[in-house]
């Protein structure tokens, strides 16, 4: 199959590394998944990186994947999606979110519901655990 869509996890560090390997330990390697790990040198550029991924992949849908809203990788991606009708940008990167988007992308043709899908389920497996076992313990003695 055709890949539609182009996949980049941007993060401030190596955040985007350490995601790209557990999705491989947990689904494999994706051609169409890349990472770009910022401000790791002194020399980084982000701009230039940013310019450089959208003129590489300029016939493609890019779905970008970014740490934090609000932060600069997110900000200067914001600013290049009015140029670019083909930059699909989410925040708030989690692993769950990044399974489902590549588990799922051929039973999508358009990137919007694809994301809005992912999202869902991604902020469904957010839980806090100590709340979850209360949960499972009171539906356990209601049983009785």
């Amino acid at each position: 199959m055709k890949e539609m869509y182009q996949f980049i996890i941007a993060t401030h560090g190596l955040f985007a590394e350490g995601i790209k390997n557990s999705i491989e330990i947990i689904l494999g390697k994706f051609e169409n998944l890349s990472t770009l790990s910022c401000y790791t040198d002194s020399n980084f550029n982000l701009k230039k990186e940013i310019d450089e991924i959208l003129k590489k992949y300029n016939n493609k849908e890019v779905i970008v994947i970014t740490d934090i809203f609000g932060g600069s990788v997110n900000n200067l991606f914001m600013e290049e999606i009015p140029l670019n009708k083909n930059i699909h940008l989410i925040t708030g990167l989690n692993l769950p979110l990044v399974l489902n988007l590549l588990g799922e992308q051929e039973n999508y043709l358009i990137p919007e519901e694809l994301i809005q899908n992912s999202m869902e389920i991604s902020s469904d497996a957010v839980k806090y655990c100590n709340l979850e076992l209360t949960k499972t313990s009171k539906n356990e003695d209601e049983d009785f």
